[in-house]
C-alpha cells in the first residue's frame, strides 16, 4: 500500500469515529434510516449474489485471509527488508477499512433502537413473574413432548436433515411487512469443527452477510440456532433480541418439532435465571420436566462436552469483549436478556 493511500486511511478513521460515536446516541435516526432503509437495501444485494453459491462464500474469504496473512509472514516478510513502521501502517490500514465495511454492511444495527421500546415490551420483570413463565413452559414444553412421543421417557427424534430445517422455519415479527423477510439461505459452516471446539453453535458474517450454523450440532440446537443467526440478518444484532425472534418464530411455526425446540430453548433461559435466585425451588421445577425432555438435553450438553478444551475461556473473554465494545453492555451474558422480553410479551 502506497503511503499517501495509508494516509489517507488512516485520516477516514475519523470520521468513521464520529458516525459511530453520532450513531450511539441517536438510535431513532439509525433505526429509521439505517435499520429500515439504508441495510435492507444492502442486504437484498448480498441475498441474491450469496444465494448464488451453496456453500459459504464468508467462510472462503475468511480461509483465503488466514492463508494470506500466513504466507505474508513466513514467506514474504523474512526476505525484504521491510521497516516495522510500515508493516504497523499497513495492518492499521487494513482494520480502518475492515472497520468501514462492517460498520457500513451490519454493525450499524447494535446502534439501533432497543427492540422492547420498539414495540413498548417492558424488560423488567419479579421473582414471580419469572416462576409463573417458568411453570407455563414447563406445561407447553411437555405438551409438545408427548405429541411427539408415546412414551414421556423418550426423548423427541428430529426426522430431519440439515438440509430440510429452512423448510420447516419462518421468522416471525409482529410488526414487519412480509417482503421485509426475506432472509438468505441458512448455511453450513466449513468450519464447524473448529466452532465446535470454540463453542460456537453459529454466526452471522457482517460482510457477506451470511447466515452460518455448525451443522455438527443435534437437530434440536440447530433448528433454534438457525432461528437465531436469521435474526441477524433481519438487522437484530442484539442477542438477546436474537433470541427472543428465534423463540417467537419457533412457536408460531406450524411444525410441532420446531415449537418444541422453541419452548425448550426458552426454558433453559429461564430456568438458569430461576435458578440463581431459588436453586432449591428450581432443582424441584426441573423434576416437573417429563423424563424424555431431560434426555433431549442431555444430547446436547453431550455434544458441548465432547468438544470441550482449555481454550474455550479464551474464545468467550474475545467473543465477550467484541460485545461489550459495539454497545452490548453485559457482553456474552446479554443473550439471557431475553428472558425479560419472554416474560412481558406474554403479558401483554
Amino acid at each position: 500500500m502506497s503511503k499517501r493511500t495509508t494516509t489517507l486511511v488512516w485520516y477516514s478513521a475519523i470520521p468513521l469515529w464520529l458516525l459511530i460515536s453520532f450513531a450511539r446516541k441517536n438510535p431513532e435516526f439509525i433505526e429509521k434510516y439505517y435499520s429500515r432503509v439504508f441495510y435492507p437495501l444492502v442486504f437484498d444485494l448480498h441475498r441474491h449474489l450469496m444465494d448464488l453459491f451453496p456453500f459459504s462464500l464468508g467462510d472462503v474469504l475468511y480461509f483465503s485471509l488466514i492463508l494470506y496473512f500466513l504466507r505474508a509472514i513466513f514467506i514474504k516478510f523474512p526476505h525484504y527488508r521491510v521497516k516495522p513502521l510500515s508493516i504497523l501502517g499497513d495492518l492499521g490500514s487494513a482494520v480502518i477499512v475492515v472497520a468501514w465495511i462492517f460498520h457500513l454492511s451490519w454493525g450499524f444495527n447494535y446502534h439501533r433502537l432497543p427492540l422492547n421500546q420498539q414495540f413498548q415490551i417492558p424488560i423488567e420483570y419479579s421473582e414471580q413473574d419469572l416462576e409463573d413463565r417458568l411453570d407455563k413452559i414447563i406445561e407447553e414444553s411437555n405438551y409438545w413432548h408427548n405429541r411427539l412421543v408415546s412414551s414421556d421417557t423418550l426423548a423427541v427424534t428430529f426426522p430431519y436433515l440439515m438440509e430440510n430445517i429452512l423448510e420447516k422455519i419462518s421468522l416471525y415479527h409482529p410488526a414487519y411487512h412480509e417482503t421485509l423477510l426475506k432472509t438468505s439461505k441458512v448455511k453450513k459452516s466449513l468450519m464447524s469443527l473448529p466452532l465446535s471446539y470454540m463453542g460456537y453453535s453459529g454466526y452471522l458474517n457482517p460482510f457477506t452477510l451470511e447466515s452460518q450454523v455448525n451443522d455438527k450440532m443435534p437437530i434440536q440446537s440447530l433448528i433454534t440456532t438457525s432461528l437465531h443467526e436469521t435474526a441477524h440478518q433481519m438487522g437484530y444484532a442484539a442477542e438477546n433480541e436474537a433470541n427472543f425472534i428465534a423463540y417467537l418464530s419457533a412457536i408460531k411455526s406450524e411444525d410441532l418439532h420446531v415449537q418444541y425446540a422453541g419452548n425448550t430453548f426458552a426454558f433453559r433461559y429461564l430456568f438458569n435465571d430461576f435458578h440463581k435466585l431459588d436453586p432449591e425451588k428450581a432443582r424441584n421445577k426441573l423434576k416437573l420436566l417429563n423424563p424424555g425432555i431431560l434426555k433431549n438435553f442431555k444430547e446436547v450438553n453431550d455434544f458441548w462436552k465432547k468438544y470441550k478444551n482449555p481454550f474455550e475461556v479464551i474464545f468467550d473473554k474475545t467473543y465477550d469483549s467484541y460485545l461489550k465494545a459495539n454497545g452490548q453492555k453485559s457482553g456474552i451474558k446479554s443473550y439471557n436478556e431475553m428472558v425479560g422480553l419472554v416474560i412481558n410479551y406474554h403479558k401483554m
